[in-house]
């Protein structure tokens, strides 16, 4: 986790630097941890199934290990997430981030609303579908409230943060300037 967290917060402190070298460097280097820490947990979890006794903090990375991962890694552990999270062992929010981001990665609306993507200096919401419900799912996943969450976003990366509830997935890809 360790490892996992330091790169990312690393990365995020450069986001604001302006220094577009410096930030190549640090997200091949996140990526090159990502695809280390996927080898291990996929050769634990394809030959042991996910760990008995593990701390809250251990289950928590393995979780993040899966939801840094590309979508084909994502889908085919995805399932261990969702019976560790109906087990109690995993949150039910990390399963919510989870199929947030296998839902954008595939070019669809997400559910949970965790899922954002940043244009220039302004991190937009990625579409959400059903909107008029997402304060009830979000509830039930243990989540804080929209509003909430986009304050703590725009904290850590200490940018704007646009959430454009009719946005569709054809103009969020537009203004990312590519298809999903």
């Amino acid at each position: 986790m360790e490892v996992d967290q330091n790169s990312r917060k690393e990365f995020i402190k450069q986001l604001g630097e302006n220094n577009p070298q410096k930030t190549r460097e640090l997200a091949l280097q996140m990526k090159k941890t990502d695809k280390e820490n996927q080898q291990f947990v996929g050769e634990l979890l394809d030959n042991c199934g996910w760990p008995k006794g593990l701390s809250a903090e251990n289950n928590h990375t393995l979780f993040l290990v899966i939801d840094h991962a590309e979508t084909e890694y994502a889908n085919k552990y995805f399932p261990f997430i969702k019976q560790q999270a109906e087990l109690g062992t995993v949150l039910k929010s990390d399963l919510a981030t989870l199929q947030d981001r296998i839902l954008l990665k595939k070019g669809q609306k997400q559910l949970y609303g965790t899922q954002t993507f940043k244009v220039g200096p302004v991190i937009h919401v990625w579409p959400v579908d059903n909107i008029d419900g997402l304060s009830e799912r979000r509830q039930a996943m243990g989540m804080q409230a929209m509003d909430e969450y986009i304050q703590t976003v725009k904290k850590t990366y200490r940018s704007e943060v646009e959430w454009d509830r009719s946005l569709s997935v054809e103009d969020a890809q537009k203004l990312m300037g590519k298809k999903l």
